[in-house]
C-alpha cells in the first residue's frame, strides 16, 4: 500500500511540474513597424507572452536559425526562404498587406506621370523594388530607379529636395509628413490590386515553431486576431497602449500610420492563394528572395 501511495504521489508531482512548465509565457519576436503594431495587445498580455521588438531582419534570421522564440513575425518571403533552407517553423497567418507609397509634390501625380521620371527607391532587389518594378512593367511605364539603402535615406532625399519623386513606407511615411506638408502619394497596394484583382500582397506574417501544440497555436492566433481587430477599430486605445509600451514612434505618427499600414489578419490556409501569386511574381523577378522555389504544403499551418 505504501508503495502504491508513493507511485501515485510521484505521478501527481510530475503532472504538476508539467502543468507549471506549460504555463510559462510563450516567446514572440516582431520587427518594429506594422508587424509590431499588429501584435500590440498580444504584447500587453505579459502573463501569457514575452515579446521582443527588434530592428531589421538580422535578429529575425538569427531567431529562426536558433529557434529562440515560439512565434516570429517576419516578411513572408524571408520566412519562405528560410523554410526552404530547413528551419523548423511554419507559416500560420498573414498580418500586413503592403505599406509602400510613391511620394511627390506634383499636383497630377499618377502612374502615367512617372513616364521618363527618376524615382528614388530603397531596397534594391528586395520586395519593395520588385513590387514597384512589377507595377511599372504591367503598366508599360519606363522610369529611372535610383537606389538608396533605406526608407530613412529615401525620406531624407525628399526633405532635402522636394522636387524628387521617392518611394516611402509606413510608418516612416507619417514621419515624413511631420517634416514636409502637402505632398501627394500613389498607393502601390491599390495599383497591385488593380493589376492582380487580389486584395494585396501578403507582405508580412507570423511563423510558429513546429514543436508547438495545436492548442498553443490556436490560442495565439485567437489573441492575435483580437489584437489586430482592436488596432484597426480603436485607434485612441491603440495609440495610448503604444505609448505605454514605449514604442519608438511618436503618438501622432502611430495615429497616422495605422490606417495606411494595411494591417489585417488572415490565416495561412485562407491567404495561401494570394501568397503564392505574390511568390510567383518574386520567382520571375528574383527567385532567390524565397529560395528559388515555392514552399511545399507543410509550410502552411
Amino acid at each position: 500500500m505504501k508503495k502504491i501511495f508513493t507511485i501515485i504521489l510521484i505521478m501527481i508531482i510530475s503532472i504538476s511540474i508539467t502543468a507549471c512548465n506549460n504555463s510559462d509565457p510563450l516567446t514572440v519576436m516582431a520587427p518594429n513597424g506594422a508587424p509590431a503594431l499588429a501584435q500590440l495587445f498580444v504584447q500587453d498580455d505579459e502573463e501569457n507572452y514575452t515579446v521582443d521588438i527588434v530592428n531589421g531582419v538580422d535578429p529575425l534570421v538569427a531567431a529562426f536559425g536558433s529557434g529562440s522564440h515560439d512565434f516570429i513575425f517576419a516578411p513572408t518571403n524571408l520566412g519562405a526562404k528560410l523554410y526552404n533552407s530547413g528551419i523548423e517553423y511554419k507559416f500560420i497567418a498573414a498580418i500586413t498587406f503592403g505599406n509602400y507609397y510613391l511620394v511627390s509634390m506634383e499636383d497630377n501625380f499618377t502612374l502615367e506621370s512617372l513616364e521618363g521620371k527618376e524615382i528614388v527607391v530603397f531596397g534594391q532587389n528586395a520586395t519593395s523594388d520588385i513590387v514597384l518594378k512589377y507595377i511599372l512593367e504591367e503598366n508599360d511605364i519606363t522610369a529611372t530607379l535610383t537606389y538608396v539603402d533605406s526608407v530613412t535615406t529615401s525620406n531624407a532625399a525628399f526633405i532635402a529636395d522636394n522636387t524628387k519623386i521617392i518611394m516611402s513606407a509606413e510608418p516612416l511615411l507619417s514621419v515624413l509628413a511631420l517634416n514636409v506638408s502637402g505632398f501627394n502619394t500613389i498607393d502601390l497596394q491599390a495599383e497591385y490590386q488593380e493589376i492582380t484583382s487580389e486584395s494585396s500582397y501578403p507582405q508580412a506574417g507570423v511563423f510558429a515553431k513546429i514543436s508547438l501544440s495545436s492548442r498553443q497555436i490556436r490560442n495565439f492566433l485567437n489573441d492575435l486576431e483580437d489584437s489586430v481587430d482592436k488596432v484597426n477599430t480603436d485607434l485612441d486605445t491603440t495609440v495610448a497602449k503604444a505609448a505605454e509600451l514605449e514604442y519608438t514612434f511618436p503618438e501622432a505618427v502611430i495615429r497616422s500610420a495605422i490606417p495606411n499600414s494595411n494591417i489585417d489578419f488572415i490565416t495561412a490556409s485562407d491567404v495561401r492563394n494570394d501568397l503564392e501569386s505574390y511568390f510567383n511574381i518574386i520567382l520571375t523577378m528574383n527567385g532567390a528572395l524565397i529560395g528559388d522555389t515555392l514552399p511545399d504544403d507543410d509550410f502552411y499551418h
